[in-house]
């Protein structure tokens, strides 16, 4: 445990030279922060409730999905892409860790030290500036540890990605169309309620839902009971599972044809 927590230390203090990058991410994220109130706030007008959602349930929802969006955004497939393109790659795997590891605690670094700096932050201003509210509950409780199942499947999902590098060594599209994906299916940009019955069933199908839809939906949705939580993170700890297993799968074919040119 204490290599782990040392490898996260290191990542951590890696970030602190980008700090005027961080400093510009949080200024970008709270004009967003103000462009979904004012957009949401003409959309709802006079009107209490749209879909069974409040205002105050789509802004918070929105705001901290935006928030979310930035504690996950950890660049673990363009690491993984450069490692490949300079060679460095090799140094990673021949270390007595598994790759997957090393890139896991280097993500949780930075997405620590982007919570403390960014989404912390800005969780403040949505609740101060902004009189927003959130419901106090089992809610507040289960919220981490479902933003800790989203954050591992986000995770995995980038680290896929950054499988294909082993093939194509470059990864701009797929990367771009990966993120694009997610956060149009995953709830990210728009609640899951806003869309048609039917395609809304079809996206609860699919394993998108787990990394923001639902988190966001635990902390903000009101009328939820013990069986409600229970099945939430039961879906996100099945994908977790799931994928889990798919890229240790993935990985095992990769890295077959894995050519490394740099050094």
């Amino acid at each position: 445990m204490k290599l782990y927590v040392t490898l996260v230390k290191g990542a951590f203090m890696e970030n602190i030279v980008y700090v005027f990058s961080v400093f510009f991410t949080l200024v970008g994220n709270l004009l967003y922060i103000v462009l979904v109130f004012f957009l949401w706030k003409g959309i709802y007008g006079n009107e209490e409730s749209i879909h069974g959602m409040t205002f105050n349930e789509v802004f918070v929802y929105l705001a901290l999905a935006s928030s979310i969006l930035v504690l996950f955004h950890n660049f673990t497939d363009w690491v993984m892409a450069n490692q490949i393109r300079d060679g460095s790659i090799i140094i990673y795997l021949l270390k007595p860790l598994s790759y997957r590891t090393q890139l896991m605690t280097h993500a949780l670094g930075f997405a620590l030290f982007n919570a403390l700096l960014i989404t912390i932050p800005s969780l403040v201003v949505i609740l101060i500036v902004f009189h927003s509210s959130i419901p106090i509950g089992f809610n507040v409780v289960l919220f981490p540890i479902s933003l800790a199942c989203a954050f591992v499947l986000s995770f995995i999902f980038d680290y896929m990605i950054g499988l294909t590098a082993f093939y194509t060594e470059s990864i701009w599209g797929i990367s771009t169309a990966k993120d694009v994906i997610v956060a149009l299916l995953s709830g990210a940009l728009i609640p899951l309620q806003f869309f048609p019955d039917n395609l809304q069933h079809i996206l609860l199908l699919l394993p998108f839902q787990a990394i923001y839809y639902i988190p966001l939906h635990i902390i903000t949705g009101t009328g939820l009971q013990w069986l409600d939580y229970v099945q939430l993170i039961g879906t996100q700890l099945f994908w977790v599972g799931v994928f889990i297993i798919v890229s240790g799968l993935f990985y095992r074919t990769a890295i077959r044809v894995l050519t490394v040119n740099g050094g």
